[in-house]
């Protein structure tokens, strides 16, 4: 009959005398089977206390390392909402209403047009501020939503970049919110290109405000005639407190516009497109 005797955690075979690890059943060198009544006696019952205390430590209240680690995260996490939320109540800084008589951008930009006129048209931060004042009073319901009342829109002009702004009341309190352009002109065609945004105060990031942007789809609607028509020019070149818009050119394939009897072009454009 195969014993097998115990040395330490080691099981030896009796037949070839090799070392066998604790968990082998057979032995590594010839195979034959081991005594392993020895091991099973070897080991040792749970102790229930040490039991009792990793039921303890585990079920139990976090200790006192941990419990602060949480309640620093709670208090950054609160300080960093309550920074967010008073960055967007924060007014941004916006050139007050102006007083300026507005001027008809949108007539100069058909006559542009239509006409093939090769004068650039500059206009002044203030002007097309008035516009934009005279333009929107008759829109405002379209731009009020429910609990937020349209105030105004307000446009900022810096070297190559231009912002919109746009003022709602909630409640009597003013919420404010900023997209910033910059705009291209290649292949004939004006091309815009965010570059950010702001919540009041807090910056947004160009890749969310492609989603943000939502927040302007009124404005933009109430301005669609004036967005196309921009879209048609030239070029358009923005500089710190005035805007510069060349009209199309006045050849269409090399050749003069076709005139009709009344002597105009005959590719007028439909306002309303």
């Amino acid at each position: 009959m195969t014993t097998t005797t115990i040395t330490t955690t080691k099981l030896v075979c009796t037949e070839c005398q090799r070392e066998n690890e604790p968990e082998r059943i057979y032995c590594h060198n010839c195979g034959e089977r081991l005594d392993r009544s020895a091991v099973v006696a070897q080991q040792k019952a749970p102790d229930p206390q040490e039991t009792h205390r990793r039921l303890q430590k585990m079920l139990g209240p976090p200790n006192m390392a941990r419990r602060r680690f949480v309640a620093i995260g709670k208090l950054a996490l609160a300080a960093a909402v309550a920074a967010a939320l008073v960055e967007i109540a924060l007014p941004p800084d916006l050139p007050p209403a102006t007083k300026a008589t507005p001027t008809q951008v949108d007539l100069d930009l058909e006559n542009a047009t239509l006409y093939h006129k090769t004068g650039a048209l500059e206009y002044s931060q203030d002007q097309i501020n008035a516009y934009l004042t005279y333009r929107l009073t008759s829109k405002k319901t379209v731009l009020n939503k429910p609990l937020l009342t349209f105030v105004r829109a307000t446009a900022l002009f810096r070297e190559g970049a231009c912002t919109i702004a746009m003022e709602r009341s909630f409640f009597g309190y003013s919420l404010f919110s900023r997209t910033s352009y910059r705009i291209e002109t290649g292949t004939g065609k004006v091309t815009a290109t965010n570059v950010g945004g702001w919540i009041g105060r807090m910056p947004v990031h160009p890749a969310i405000m492609k989603f943000g942007d939502i927040i302007f789809a009124d404005l933009w609607f109430a301005l669609d005639r004036e967005r196309k028509l921009v879209g048609k020019m030239g070029a358009v070149s923005f500089h710190d407190g005035s805007v510069t818009i060349m009209p199309p050119a006045g050849k269409e394939n090399g050749r003069e516009p076709a005139t009709g009897l009344t002597g105009q072009p005959t590719n007028q454009l439909n306002p309303a497109s």
